[in-house]
């Protein structure tokens, strides 16, 4: 038997306005999610063409050797030339240097034993090279023009022709790129971007599609301190301390807190970035943590940039006190 209130409910209609908002916004609903998708459709169209292009310029090749830093740019293109080519004829090589975190060398080793692709690490002494611990602005090229010949080294003892690497889109107009004379960029030929490349990694289901981006940990470091291997060790050790604390797009940048010139200050400020989505994590107790822990390290004072992370911040600074010098 129905209840006074329910046969009261149906009796009575709702109001037409309503039904007409309703309707008229389940209907907006359903066509913005029908351009949502063919938007996602064309997306998909788009880089499954290019990685079309990709593997047919790779099979040209032959024999490939990868300039493999472990990221997810070098470790996509190293895995398709695999596929396309096998892995006998294709060759990691990574540069290993104390600019690296180590966490990435063990990364490299891993993957490139999962792929099955003979690895090779090769050596480079970057902090005995005065033009690289300087830290001029041009630290990028110098430091890209000393690594491509190290390739072609190993290219030529290996009877490697073509020597690729991890460029995209993205990538083409920095100062490093300009150095890499004589190396192929696949990825940016076939006009795939940074995020054409993740795109087209989680679609292949390649279990490293989500590595945040990593660079050398001399961008930390702002243009004329002195670069050495307790600054880099402590910078290493700040960031993986956010990492081991939850944190994924972690950049420790490193500032003179003291008024003096010194290329090497005694007083340094850590300038922590990370995701803009990630800054909520930093209630009262991560932040007790993560300060005490970067003053055992040897900062003076640790700090927590509210932007967050911005990739090529440090040259960002460095441009913006060019413009305010040559404003002089």
């Amino acid at each position: 038997m129905e209840s006074p209130q329910e046969a009261s409910s149906e009796e009575k209609p709702p109001p037409q306005p309503l039904l007409s908002v309703s309707a008229s916004a389940s209907g907006s609903a359903s066509a913005s999610e029908s351009e949502e998708e063919r938007g996602e459709n064309a997306k998909k169209v788009d880089v499954e063409a290019k990685l079309e292009c990709l593997r047919e310029e790779i099979a040209k090749r032959g024999k490939l050797l990868v300039a493999f830093s472990g990221g997810l740019d070098s470790g996509f293109l190293l895995k398709v030339a695999c596929d396309v080519l096998s892995c006998e004829k294709v060759l990691a090589v990574t540069l290993d240097a104390e600019v690296f975190p180590r966490s990435e060398k063990v990364f490299a080793r891993e993957l490139a034993e999962e792929i099955g692709v003979r690895h090779k690490f090769v050596k480079f002494a970057w902090l005995s090279r005065k033009r690289l611990v300087e830290n001029l602005p041009e630290r990028c090229f110098f430091c890209k023009l000393a690594f491509t010949r190290l390739l072609k080294e190993v290219a030529a003892e290996e009877g490697f022709e073509t020597i690729a690497d991890g460029v995209t889109t993205s990538d083409l107009g920095r100062p490093g790129v300009k150095a890499s004379e004589g190396i192929w960029h696949p990825l940016a030929e076939a006009s795939l971007s940074k995020e054409d490349v993740r795109r087209l990694a989680r679609m292949l289901k390649l279990p490293f599609w989500r590595k945040p981006s990593m660079s050398c940990l001399a961008t930390r470091i702002p243009y004329g301190m002195h670069i050495s291997a307790e600054l880099l060790q402590r910078i290493e050790e700040a960031e993986e301390f956010l990492r081991e604390s939850g944190f994924e797009r972690v950049r420790v940048r490193v500032h003179s807190a003291s008024h003096s010139s010194n290329s090497q200050p005694a007083m340094l400020l850590a300038r922590i970035e990370v995701g803009k989505e990630e800054l909520s994590k930093f209630n009262s107790e991560i932040m007790t943590e993560v300060c005490e822990r970067l003053k055992r390290l040897g900062f003076y004072f640790v700090t927590l940039d509210l932007a967050g992370y911005q990739s090529g911040s440090m040259d960002s600074l460095h441009t913006a006190a060019v413009r305010r010098r040559d404003a002089i």
